[in-house]
């Protein structure tokens, strides 16, 4: 007889006025410290999201050593200002020096993406459960093409400057939007490989992922995004068209009504087409994966909901020069989290307690200790 198939809907407790305190302080110390108080914002923040996220009645846990964290801020940070110092020097020596620094970054991103997945989901707990990501150094390079493709693209569109000596002003149209769709395709390729490289080598005890999340939905969902972003952009855009005869006035009034229309694509526009895409993806992932045949995962977002609930938030963080963000952050996450839910065969205490044997043979323990505290929690 097969083991009865329990439910576990994830909860989310925390504030949004909680959450706002540890922003507002966080915010403060950053500009006292000039960005120093970074890593210790960054981990108060990536608890708080943690110890208020429920599954089958216990909360996760973040515990991530500070100092590790403070000297792979210190590591990154000290990089950035060589490369931006050497980017700014007139001396060509200098300026070939930054150029190999950037060289080196974009070759070293792929291992300092998988090495920022291992210090977040190393350092990660539920019901004293580790888990453990571990990609080849092959598959995360192969994974990683449309990075170098992204940059070939980025490349072949600033030379369009060049097609209109060439090919006139619709050549130079032409190459800069076929460069401006291709990026977009291997921005969505990227994304994917690397979702499904995370769930596939991520590990608990000697359990890895399951991911059963097909390309073409995932690329299709990307493309309908951009597709629906170009539609309500022209919608703006036509109906200030239609309007010009009424909107006319002076230059200060142009220059407001400038704003006013940026403003508007942005809202009316942008936002929800990044929205839509965000559920959708959200969706699309949380429904096809699981932890091998034991778990799995079901997800029931609404992407309207979604979609109303992003507008409002980009509405109120203009208003309020964003100091609306905090609360919008908390809300975001909450509405994502709780359409999540675990499937469990045989419960979890089952699930758990094999787990759990799992791990103490596997003998992984913290074998960390050369990872980078490179941690960031999304909205």
């Amino acid at each position: 007889m097969n083991p009865e198939i329990e439910e576990h809907p994830l909860n989310f407790h925390g504030e949004e006025g909680a959450y706002f305190r540890i922003w507002l302080v966080n915010v403060l110390l950053g500009i006292v410290t000039l960005g120093i108080y970074t890593p210790w914002a960054r981990r108060r923040t990536v608890q708080y999201f943690y110890q208020n996220t429920e599954m089958a009645g216990d909360s996760f846990e973040f515990t991530a050593p500070i100092g590790r964290m403070v000297k792979g801020f210190l590591l990154f940070a000290g990089l950035y200002f060589a490369w931006n110092l050497a980017s700014g020097s007139a001396n060509p020596t200098t300026q070939l020096v930054g150029q190999l620094c950037m060289l080196v970054a974009l070759l070293a991103a792929p291992w300092l993406w998988a090495s920022a997945m291992r210090f977040r989901l190393g350092h990660t707990r539920w019901r004293g459960l580790r888990l453990r990501f571990q990609p080849g150094t092959g598959e995360l390079y192969t994974a990683s093409w449309p990075l170098l493709a992204l940059v070939v693209l980025g490349f072949a569109a600033g030379m369009s400057t060049f097609a209109l000596r060439a090919y006139g002003p619709f050549g130079m149209m032409a190459l800069v939007l076929a460069s401006l769709f291709l990026m977009l395709l291997c921005l969505a390729l990227l994304q994917y490989n690397y979702a499904r490289l995370l769930v596939l080598r991520t590990h608990i005890g000697t359990q890895a992922g399951r991911w059963k999340v097909e390309r073409a939905p995932y690329l299709r969902i990307a493309l309908q995004a951009a597709g629906l972003g170009v539609l309500l952009l022209g919608c703006v855009l036509g109906l200030a068209w239609l309007l010009r005869g009424v909107l006319t006035g002076g230059r200060g009034f142009a220059v407001v009504l400038g704003l006013g229309l940026a403003a508007s694509a942005w809202l009316l526009a942008m936002v929800p087409a990044l929205a839509w895409r965000e559920a959708r993806t959200f969706q699309l992932v949380w429904s096809h994966t699981g932890v091998a045949n034991v778990a799995r995962f079901r997800c029931t977002l609404s992407a309207g909901t979604f979609i109303a609930l992003r507008i409002r938030n980009a509405l109120l963080n203009l208003v309020t020069l964003g100091l609306y963000r905090p609360f919008a952050r908390i809300k975001v996450y909450r509405m994502k989290c709780e359409s999540v839910s675990l499937f469990v065969r045989g419960g979890t205490d089952v699930l758990v307690g094999s787990l759990a044997r799992q791990q103490e043979e596997g003998g992984f323990g913290d074998a960390l200790a050369d990872h980078l505290g490179l941690d960031i929690v999304g909205a």
